[in-house]
């Protein structure tokens, strides 16, 4: 198909990472199609609104956007989540706190949640893909109204696996202060202020720094989030948080020092470097 040979050689010439690839998946958007159905029909012409619809999507993804903003869609944990650029895009490696989680359950034998708490939840990726093989009361929590406004619409897309409840809220505010959940997980901010303006172009310039800003040496989120964990977690729970890779040392130390964790553990993602720390509570 002309159309998407130009369009993959017009990325690779404008320095898109994958030309051929974000190509595809954009002419499949306008489509409607599956992938390999590009070139099982590559004959078949463009109708002149979806000409139309795939030159707005190629000049939004030639001026940096993400393609999954252009497509508002992200796969995680083989679920298809709406996402736009209120919310951070999930990634692949965030995915290790669900195995690590899966995993460590499924050691314990009869630790299974009656509660889970997913603290700044924006899309909600993480609880929705907890929620496929664990049956509990999801409580979603950000402190962006907006982020939770993405979250409600996945969350209405798998209602099936509910019940979730969203609350706008600074990590444990919005609770009274008692043992309420079996399991925390979260995925916080912790880029360094300093190294985000380092950060790739489509990641920067499209996704919400709130996000991502965990302060002056990235901490300042995890932080709060290890030291009050344990007054909301009961007896037995578990927290699993994803971390940055040069922030084991770190926080494997905010864990130790406050005594209500036993068997810390550090996970790696599946590129081999450290990105999830757990602990069950005291």
């Amino acid at each position: 198909m002309k159309a998407l040979n130009w369009t993959a050689n017009y990325f690779k010439e404008n320095g898109i990472p994958t030309p051929r690839l974000d190509a595809e998946v954009l002419l499949s958007e306008v489509l409607g199609v599956e992938r390999i159905a590009l070139y099982t029909h590559f004959d078949q012409p463009l109708t002149e609104e979806e000409r139309a619809r795939y030159r707005t999507f190629i000049k939004r993804r030639v001026s940096g956007e993400p393609v999954s903003y252009i497509r508002n869609k992200k796969e995680f944990w083989s679920r298809n989540l709406y996402v736009d650029r209120r919310v951070l895009i999930p990634r692949p490696e965030t995915e290790t706190v669900v195995e690590v989680v899966k995993k460590r359950l499924k050691e314990e034998g009869d630790a299974t949640p009656r509660t889970l708490a997913d603290i700044g939840c924006g899309s909600g990726a993480l609880a929705l893909a907890i929620a496929t093989f664990v049956n509990a009361t999801s409580f979603l929590v950000d402190s962006d109204i907006e982020a939770l406004v993405v979250a409600s619409m996945n969350c209405r897309t798998y209602a099936q696996d509910g019940p979730f409840f969203l609350i706008c809220a600074d990590l444990f505010a919005a609770f009274r202060p008692a043992p309420i959940f079996d399991l925390i997980v979260s995925n916080p901010p912790y880029v360094r202020k300093e190294e985000i303006p380092k950060l790739p172009a489509g990641i920067r310039n499209f996704e919400p720094v709130k996000a991502l800003d965990g302060g002056e040496n990235g901490l300042e989120t995890l932080q709060r989030l290890i030291s009050q964990a344990p007054t909301y977690l009961r007896p037995g729970g578990l927290l699993a948080t994803e971390i940055a890779p040069d922030q084991v040392e770190s926080v494997m130390s905010l864990f130790q020092t406050t005594n209500d964790y036993h068997d810390t553990r550090l996970d790696r993602d599946l590129t081999g470097h450290p990105r999830v720390v757990s602990a069950w509570r005291n």
